[in-house]
């Protein structure tokens, strides 16, 4: 069997596969294949068709890009996917932290292009459009002024409310001066 058919062979075997996103991205509201996943569906069907794959992360004069090779166990054929990417900066971290990143990210999405592991929800275009957001609300000058009266406990309890992330919010110099306050407690 060429390695192409192989190829194909195996992208038809995980495309059978029932496996159930693990991963959920609760900002975006949507579940994906975490990289352990598709590791394991990866590795699965190479070992039944006898295919390896190796990942490599180059950099040159273009910038930094992933190659992903995947080889004939029985005749050392071999197919090469390639994948611009960076290197993240992710806060409180060093580079070989970011660059551990990096290459997970990179290795992961070469592997789901290669083996034909579809995600429904990074295509754009098949998602159903969201419900209307709710308005925010907002903090009330009244609301503010007893908030720099209220007792650390209950100052903390407000500014968690009011975060904007809840659906409640409240204007940046509020924020401000009940922080400095906060500060003073």
């Amino acid at each position: 069997m060429k390695l192409i058919e192989k190829i194909a062979t195996a992208k038809e075997q995980i495309k059978d596969s029932k496996l159930k996103k693990e991963g959920r991205n609760e900002f975006s509201k949507y579940d994906y294949f975490t990289p352990s996943q598709v590791e394991f569906l990866v590795q699965k069907v190479c070992k039944e068709n006898k295919l390896l794959t190796a990942f490599n992360l180059i950099r040159n004069e273009l910038g930094v890009f992933g190659e992903l090779t995947i080889y004939d166990i029985d005749s050392a054929e071999k197919m090469v996917y390639q994948m611009a990417t960076a290197i993240p900066e992710i806060k409180a971290t060093n580079i070989a932290q970011q660059l551990g990143g990096c290459v997970t990210y990179t290795e992961r999405y070469l592997k789901m292009s290669a083996f034909g592991i579809t995600d429904s929800n990074l295509d754009f275009d098949s998602q159903k459009p969201q419900a209307e957001k709710k308005e925010m609300v907002w903090m009330t000058e009244a609301q503010f002024k007893s908030a720099l009266n209220f007792s650390k406990s209950d100052l903390l309890k407000t500014l968690s409310i009011y975060n904007g992330q809840s659906g409640k919010s409240m204007k940046a110099e509020y924020l401000k001066e009940l922080t400095a306050k906060l500060a003073t407690l």
